[in-house]
């Protein structure tokens, strides 16, 4: 079984606070230590007139520098699965995983990103509710709704996927991920 991490939206839009700038780093180092089998980064894309400017006044990621995913991380990543909700998860991304996987349905996949509280929580849920095992390393997340955010999102996970599937690790050369 593969080892997959997913990457949601490290986008030069959502860099906006001090938790997703330090974030973006903290991310780096994880790629670094090339512990994972397969790294898949997703890509959010709004549009105009789409129901986050509809019904949240909320006008980010049209502009292609916004959209932008740190050229640092490319070099680690697979695939770059372009989204327009909140969740990645779909039968084109489970297909995606499974080739990632050597064609077997994985058994879990790692998650790390932004923001906890909207894409990280509604995509470990989806993933949780295909019968993959979110993992979610709780220090590679953050929201830019501050740490309030990034708790609540937390505890509905808690509630949602299980207290078992939040891993508040910091992990290194030494870190079995198997084990995890």
């Amino acid at each position: 079984m593969k080892n997959i991490l997913l990457i949601i939206d490290m986008q030069k839009g959502f860099e906006r606070y001090e938790q997703t700038l330090a974030l973006n780093e903290k991310i780096l180092e994880l790629l670094k230590l090339k512990v994972f089998d397969s790294v898949v980064a997703t890509r959010f894309l709004n549009d105009n007139n789409s129901i986050y400017e509809q019904l949240l006044n909320w006008k980010r990621l049209k502009k292609e520098e916004e959209r932008y995913i740190d050229a640092r991380y490319i070099k680690f990543v697979d695939v770059i699965f372009d989204k327009y909700i909140y969740n990645c998860v779909n039968d084109s991304f489970i297909q995606k995983l499974c080739q990632l996987n050597e064609g077997k349905y994985p058994e879990k996949v790692f998650i790390v990103g932004a923001d906890t509280d909207c894409c990280v929580l509604t995509t470990a849920t989806t993933l949780f509710e295909h019968n993959i095992r979110p993992v979610v390393l709780t220090s590679y997340c953050a929201s830019n709704g501050g740490d309030k955010s990034h708790e609540a999102g937390i505890l509905c996970m808690k509630r949602l996927i299980g207290k078992g599937q939040l891993v508040d690790i910091e992990i290194d050369k030494t870190t079995d991920i198997n084990e995890i």
